[in-house]
């Protein structure tokens, strides 16, 4: 009797050991990201810690579709002066992002999102229309307590480019990258 327990025990073990591994295995096969996957991080024993969000690590999340630009707005509100075509809305582009405009904007001053913004953050204003914007003053703006490295105005941006701006916490400023 005690040697079949032994043996049964054995196979018990055996078994969730495999069951275990066919589970650690399945976890770490993902190939795809959905990009709402974060994780905790911190600064060694004691330090401060947060989350590290891989929407930050590839530098984007899914771009809004602003059918309409009639005047300025501030990147990341939920209203103003644009039409959204569709979902979602702009903002998903807090922690980086593109704004894809498919129309010629009025004239406008596109205002960066408000602190605090994710360190390496990039943002861009994409004209997705077939022909350069042309006449109106279409400018970027930096928010309270940011500045911007280079003039940003966006007024001749031509048909299928982005003016894209990346986000430098320790200077806060958002520097011209494209």
């Amino acid at each position: 009797m005690r040697i079949r327990s032994a043996h049964l025990l054995g196979g018990l073990v055996a078994g969730g050991l495999v069951a275990l591994g066919c589970l650690a295995w399945a976890q770490v096969t993902q190939n795809q990201l959905s990009r709402n996957e974060c994780w905790s991080v911190g600064q060694g024993p004691g330090g401060p810690s947060n989350f590290l969000c891989i929407n930050v690590a590839q530098g984007g999340r899914a771009s809004p579709v602003l059918s309409a630009v009639s005047g300025s707005f501030t990147i990341g509100a939920t209203t103003g002066n644009f039409t959204v075509a569709g979902t979602p809305n702009q903002t998903a582009v807090l922690g980086g992002g593109h704004l894809l405009v498919n129309a010629q904007p009025s004239a406008a001053t596109i205002t960066m999102p408000p602190n605090p913004v994710a360190d390496g953050a990039i943002i861009g204003v994409c004209n997705t229309t077939g022909a350069a914007w042309a006449a109106n003053a279409v400018t970027l703006a930096a928010n309270s307590g940011q500045s911007l490295a280079q003039a940003a105005t966006l007024t001749t941006l031509a048909a299928g480019t982005c003016a894209r701006e990346q986000w430098n916490q320790s200077q806060a400023t958002w520097y011209r990258i494209q």
